[in-house]
């Protein structure tokens, strides 16, 4: 039986400063900023904008962000800011649209506990809370390109395995994460609950005994 690959032509369009096909929905290219640290080609009226860019920088370094991750949240923040959207839901909500965009896996809660950690706050709120926070917004601010999907079980699977990577590698080594890994993403795919449940059975049915109890505490 052969094989066929269907590869996407691209019809590229800007959207927020990023180069999109609007048929696959690949990020192709990035508009030039002068730097993440620069607003002077932005007019976002009185809104204090190094309070913004602040939160911003230190959000994207407490979840590990790469830069161009880092450009689009500022893009994206300051166009909700612009469309009447509080700042810092602006910024959850950029945050999130990035992770989705450039393919980088974290959930709606780390998000919001990283962004209340860098704003001095400890509020918590659930998965489908938040989610219907982002639907709000996207509802407010009537943009096609910025909606966001809920997350699937692999989106989970992968955003809880970036939760207990470091503590894995810390207790046992590289190679038994990696393990980990390999055996979730094949049970992943006979579990039939939800999808954050189904991504969390799918890690713990291949976690030793002696790791599951701390697993469990970071996923829950």
């Amino acid at each position: 039986m052969s094989t066929v690959t269907i590869i996407c032509l691209h019809s590229p369009t800007d959207v927020d400063g990023e180069h999109v096909c609007i048929d696959c929905g690949e990020v192709l290219g990035y508009s030039e900023v002068q730097s993440v640290n620069s607003w002077q080609t932005h007019d976002v009226g009185n809104f204090n904008k190094n309070a913004m860019s602040w939160t911003i920088l230190k959000l994207a370094n407490n979840l590990n962000l790469p830069q161009y991750a880092t450009q689009t949240i500022m893009r994206i923040s300051l166009k909700l800011v612009k469309r009447g959207i509080t700042k810092k839901k602006a910024i959850f909500f950029a945050t999130t649209h990035a992770c989705r965009i450039h393919k980088i896996p974290r959930l709606l809660s780390e998000i919001f506990c990283e962004l209340e950690k860098s704003t001095g706050k400890t509020t918590q709120k659930s998965e489908q809370s938040l989610f219907k926070m982002l639907n709000r917004i996207t509802k407010k601010i009537d943009s096609t390109y910025l909606s966001i999907q809920p997350p699937d079980k692999e989106y989970y699977l992968q955003a809880y395995l970036a939760k207990i990577q470091d503590v894995i590698i810390k207790e046992t080594n590289s190679k038994y994460f990696e393990l980990i890994r390999t055996r979730s993403v094949r049970n992943l795919s006979m579990a039939k609950s939800d999808p954050s449940t189904a991504a969390r059975k799918a890690i713990l049915s291949c976690t030793s005994s002696i790791l599951q109890s701390k697993v469990k505490q970071i996923l829950a």
